[in-house]
């Protein structure tokens, strides 16, 4: 009896970490995310630890689980996967291994059986990191798999969320006289592309890449606004600059609704929160004027 049962078990697992079968038999909005999204901490310095649970949420009939889970080894070590009890008790755990060299670690569980699949929002898996030093991680989810308890197991249709990690702050500038238009003196009626593009030079003076872009804020003579002209968002990483070189310009378009004085500020907005947005300002304001003329 002992030998069919440890047969039936290595056959499930087989299974699971197998090719499903085609026929998904979930909806969509099934996923499985690293929870909290994001952790930002400036007081989690080396030495430190924490921890990152892995939900399931808005699953049904759900028998069996796997995934990966990738990490800045720089920045982080984890040190343990721990059952989050999703299946009660009498689970099988599949592989429970953490690659640090390779910076992942890799985890599945199964119902026990004679155990009902579970339906619902379920915690799969607590994981835990110690720091090593300051800097920022994405928590990179892949390679996830979630099946029903049929033989052999169809694949449960879901979405991999990851997370973010970061103990170090974000700090971007605008430096020296680091922005300008083409020409302080345009000619709307001469210029072969009708616009007076407005320059800037970001320098990322922290530890960690972050996303920017910049925002220039035009009025006229007389105080009033003409908009906000934004340039592309792009990635800078730590300790480099960007828009000081002849070929690689950061930029923005503006054409001069008619002549006269015109007068912009510049500042320059960094990501925070690791989604790859700009949403906080940084550093001074630069400002800078020019006229159009006919």
């Amino acid at each position: 009896m002992k030998g069919k049962t440890l047969l039936c078990l290595a056959l499930v697992a087989s299974m699971l970490f197998g090719v499903f079968m085609i026929g998904p038999v979930a909806a969509p909005s099934t996923t499985i995310g690293v929870e909290p999204s994001s952790t930002i901490d400036l007081g989690l310095g080396p030495g430190s630890t924490f921890t990152v649970e892995i939900w399931i949420r808005n699953v049904a009939n759900l028998a069996g689980l796997e995934f990966k889970l990738a990490y800045n080894t720089a920045v982080l070590t984890a040190t343990s996967v721990t059952y989050g009890g999703i299946f009660g008790t009498g689970q099988f755990e599949l592989v429970n291994d953490i690659y640090d060299a390779d910076g992942y670690l890799h985890y599945g569980v199964m119902a026990g059986f004679g155990k009902p699949p579970f339906t619902g929002d379920g915690l799969a898996a607590t994981i835990t990191f110690s720091v090593d030093a300051l800097g920022e991680s994405y928590l990179d989810l892949y390679d996830t798999k979630l099946g029903d308890p049929e033989t052999p197991p169809n694949p449960i249709v879901h979405t991999a969320i990851g997370g973010y990690f970061r103990n170090a702050p974000v700090s971007v500038s605008l430096i020296r006289k680091s922005a300008w238009p083409e020409h302080h003196h345009y000619s709307i009626s001469t210029d072969e592309d009708a616009s007076n593009d407005l320059f800037a030079i970001v320098s990322n003076d922290g530890v960690v890449d972050t996303w920017i872009k910049v925002v220039f804020t035009v009025t006229n003579s007389a105080g009033d606004p003409v908009g906000d002209f934004e340039t592309t968002t792009m990635q800078l990483l730590a300790g480099e600059k960007y828009g000081h070189k002849g070929d690689a310009r950061y930029k923005t378009a503006f054409a001069p609704p008619s002549v006269g004085k015109y007068y912009a500020s510049a500042v320059c907005w960094a990501d925070t929160d690791g989604d790859a947005v700009p949403d906080t300002s940084m550093g001074k304001t630069k400002t800078f004027s020019f006229s159009a003329i006919a």
